[in-house]
């Protein structure tokens, strides 16, 4: 424990209010850049920027450093003036821009910034403008107020994050912090902090000039060989050199022996969200045991706190269907991309298929059983490519729903051309009741689209109202993969992330539906993967033709790529008979009465 630290010394913001929230709060907004000021940095970003940056992007990630340097010059230009109003006894430490792309990039996990001060005696700030309004879809930052005034460490080139094993558990905590173009983030360097992807199609563009008090002793840590060491700096450190290495080019101050400790998620909810008189020094010498760090009192409380903890959300109830922003996303995107699909996917937009597509269709019409007199719906239907094949094929009457009014109408070409039996309707496939009448169809399938879903619970409710007695349900989807280890779950949360965000996807997790299936009476008549030969399939890597062709999360190292999802498909049947009194095969007690009692299965 160190002792308490005041930080309303630097530095000081001239509206009094801000200037309390900074220090209480570890961040201050306010308004900042005219609208041409804005017009004037966006007009000098497009003047040299002329490609679309594949990733998080900051000028000063530049190998070139003197366009660095004038990069920084023109932001510090612009913004210096207008922070004398603002502030008082303060220094810039340069400039940057900053890119957030589009279609599901830039994640950003939660993070501290690196010290750049003695911060029992000063503290550092990051100023962050946003030059279009930000909200959660396009990548505004997410904070943990007050956690700026929690613990002092150490954060710098090589230093791993004391988060790394956390990052994904964060998220619920931060707050996100919705800004309108030209207003200014004034944050400390150690509140905790990150920014999810840009779910939108325009990139995310801000600047962010570092800020220190006038005359401070910049100085830097770093970790050296395995050992963490305390360095000089000065305030062209950002602009030029290569921050990851050049660090022990500096003159060295001292030698600090370890280093930290990854934080365990009930290390983090002490050390973060509780109330302690005085901030915490989190050092590598501090040799204490877990024990001597946290009082049976603590321990105590954590666990009252588990187990009086929700465990699970509220269910999503059915009056939010229609308003809901997922199903708004899913049209839009299918809207904007269709095209992009079938020039890669042509007209069965499945990601997992075999090299011959109608090896697969053909496996589909055996595994549901599709015959003439059936009547079948297509749930998610695209632009009808397996419906007309089957309709074609096994001569059944197919209806099918689409959310994207451009493959409706692609797909009302594609069944006129073919005089098929099939007919197409735009609408929403978490209310089904609402286009069909109910106990109508034999068969409903989902060919990757369940995952489309923003609530797997309500799509089912409403296929058991449109599925007649003894219909089946057929779902081929991808599903989260479990983890075998802790640094593969890393790997899989981050990527399920990714594929939701960049897909408008909601990756189901099967022990979920699988529960929620069993409860509402279906009968799980098949669970497995498909069984044609791995052969037979094509090369996943069609994906990276269409993240290639649209830009969408694309993977740059397939052989370092974790694959986050696994393959399954599901056969559900809706009893003919009520499922509370047990009168099928299906029933276990029913093995009772045809052994002990001589009934024939046609009895029960």
């Amino acid at each position: 424990m160190v002792d308490k630290i005041d930080f309303k010394y630097t530095p000081k913001l001239l509206d009094e209010k801000l200037d309390e929230q900074l220090a209480k709060e570890g961040f201050s907004i306010f308004p900042c850049l005219e609208d041409n000021d804005i017009i004037g940095l966006i007009n000098y970003y497009e003047s040299f920027q002329k490609d679309k940056p594949n990733h998080f992007y900051a000028t000063t990630h530049s190998q070139d450093i003197a366009f660095r340097k004038q990069t920084s010059a023109f932001i510090i230009k612009v913004i210096e003036p207008i922070l004398k109003n603002k502030l008082v006894d303060f220094k810039l430490l340069g400039g940057a821009y900053v890119v957030k792309p589009g279609n599901g990039k830039g994640i950003l996990q939660a993070h501290q910034d690196w010290n750049l001060v003695d911060e029992t005696k000063q503290r550092s700030y990051n100023l962050w403008i946003p030059l279009i309004d930000v909200n959660e879809d396009n990548g505004a930052l997410f904070v943990l107020p007050k956690s700026h005034a929690k613990i002092l460490n150490y954060r710098g080139p090589q230093i791993p994050s004391m988060f790394k094993g956390i990052e994904q558990e964060l998220w619920s905590y931060l707050t996100p912090l919705r800004m309108k173009a030209g207003y200014a983030l004034l944050y400390d360097h150690a509140l905790l902090h990150g920014s999810p992807p840009n779910k939108t199609t325009k990139d995310r563009l801000g600047i962010v000039v570092g800020i220190v008090k006038a005359n401070t002793e910049l100085q830097i840590y770093g970790s050296d060989n395995g050992i963490i060491k305390l360095y000089a700096c000065d305030e062209n450190y950002f602009l030029s050199k290569n921050t990851l290495t050049d660090f022990v080019e500096f003159p060295l101050k001292s030698i600090l022996s370890g280093q930290q400790n990854e934080l365990t998620f009930n290390e983090f909810k002490t050390l973060f969200l509780s109330a302690p008189s005085n901030t915490q020094q989190i050092m590598p010498e501090d040799q204490r045991t877990f024990f001597e760090k946290y009082t049976v009192k603590n321990i105590l409380a954590e666990l009252k706190y588990r187990l009086n903890a929700k465990t699970s959300p509220e269910p999503i109830k059915e009056s939010q269907t229609n308003s809901s922003p997922i199903k708004k996303d899913v049209a839009q995107f299918y809207n904007a991309q269709t095209h992009n699909f079938l020039k890669v996917y042509g007209n069965v937009i499945q990601a997992f298929r075999t090299k011959d597509v109608s090896t697969l269709l053909d496996y589909q019409i055996q595994t549901m059983g599709l015959k003439a007199t059936m009547k079948v719906l297509d749930a998610g239907c695209g632009v009808c490519g397996p419906a007309i094949y089957f309709s074609d094929k096994v001569g059944c009457t197919i209806e099918a729903i689409s959310i994207s009014s451009v493959q409706v109408n692609l797909a009302k070409e594609a069944i006129a051309k073919n005089n098929s039996k099939v007919n197409v309707r735009e609408g929403n496939f978490h209310t089904l009741e609402k286009y069909y009448t109910e106990n109508t169809f034999d068969v409903i399938y989902f060919l990757e689209s369940f995952g489309h879903a923003h609530s797997h619970e309500l799509v089912l409710d409403s296929a058991w109202k449109v599925l007649k007695p003894g219909g089946s349900i057929y779902i081929k989807d991808l599903f989260i993969k479990k983890a075998a280890h802790k640094n593969m779950a890393l790997g899989i949360e981050k990527e399920i992330q990714n594929i939701n965000s960049a897909y408008h996807y909601n990756v189901p997790d099967l022990n979920v539906v699988l529960d929620y299936v069993r409860k509402k009476g279906f009968i799980l008549s098949a669970l497995k993967t498909i069984d044609i030969p791995l052969e037979e399939f094509e090369n996943l890597t069609i994906s990276n033709d269409f993240q290639e062709l649209t830009g969408i999360n694309k993977i740059e190292n397939l052989r370092e790529y974790v694959f986050p999802v696994d393959f399954f498909e599901l056969t559900l049947i809706k009893p003919g008979y009520d499922s509370n009194k047990g009168t099928s095969r299906y029933f276990l007690q029913n093995m009772y009465f045809l052994q002990t009692q001589n009934w024939k299965e046609k009895d029960l």
